[in-house]
């Protein structure tokens, strides 16, 4: 790996939540740069988890727009945006994406890293009382962990993002209750109000920042690494391929060269074998 290409340039991080801080060690330790966040962006206007401003496009084509957005606002040779989405399965588990997209219109390379897993926090709930409501967030850790609060009236929804304490919290609520608002409390999924999306985002951005350390065999061009997946792999009794994935596909962002890197182990165990396990 070399670390040559973006020592000593600035990186713009499209955020308004802090996630610049989440990248410095790493694009400082690994590259040399220095990411720094664009004053006045608004990235609530590409949609928000409150539900307020909804998000019209897809998670990889918000991130992209963010980090547009960040490269006119500064002047950094390249830029970092990410994108969550989160989802609740079964009713009671709840799945994050997390997309991480580094654009450089200087080397003409856009790059991608993503994290799909399940999160340690709960889906929305009812309340009805701030006792309750509080017993719920500090289940989850707040107030470290923050919440947001839907009070649908029929005037309309509104959303309390900013309670910090339980004492505010279950006035907030208690409040709202006792005027007749339908109320539902969720994880707030903002970076600087949850600590678990945060810690993927750092982790996405050690992986770009050793990604963009790593030149292209064939053009030295940064940022050589895992692109795809190749699925296939073959079952330990049978021999036929399964879904699971057989290797991973490194490639260019500039130029055609790619390599697989056989994943291990080798052989996948019967039970993922739709023919020994149907």
């Amino acid at each position: 790996m070399t670390a040559a290409p973006y020592r000593g340039e600035v990186i713009a991080f499209a955020t308004m939540h802090g996630k610049e801080r989440l990248a410095r060690d790493a694009f400082h330790d690994v590259l040399g740069a220095r990411v720094i966040a664009p004053a006045g962006l608004d990235t609530d206007a590409f949609g928000s988890f409150s539900g307020e401003v909804p998000r019209t496009q897809s998670p990889l084509d918000t991130a992209r727009a963010k980090a547009r957005l960040a490269l006119t606002r500064s002047n950094a040779s390249a830029a970092l945006a990410s994108e969550g989405s989160f989802r609740s399965d079964f009713g009671w588990l709840t799945r994050h994406q997390e997309l991480l997209v580094f654009v450089d219109d200087v080397r003409r390379i856009e790059l991608v890293e993503a994290f799909t897993g399940p999160v340690d926090l709960p889906p929305a709930r009812a309340v009805t009382s701030g006792k309750r409501a509080v017993a719920f967030a500090e289940a989850m850790g707040f107030p470290r962990q923050g919440v947001m609060v839907h009070a649908d009236r029929a005037q309309g929804t509104e959303v309390a993002k900013e309670l910090r304490t339980p004492t505010a919290l279950a006035e907030h609520v208690d409040r709202l209750a006792r005027e007749g608002a339908s109320l539902t409390i969720t994880p707030d999924y903002r970076a600087h109000r949850s600590p678990a999306r945060s810690e993927v985002i750092r982790r996405l951005c050690v992986r770009m920042a050793e990604r963009l350390a790593t030149p292209c065999p064939a053009c030295a061009t940064p940022g050589y690494g895992r692109t795809d997946v190749r699925r296939g792999l073959p079952c330990s009794d049978c021999g036929e391929p399964t879904e699971l994935p057989l290797a991973d596909v490194h490639g260019c962002a500039s130029c055609d060269a790619t390599h697989l890197v056989p994943r291990v182990p080798p052989l996948a165990e019967p039970r993922w074998c739709d023919g020994c396990n149907p």
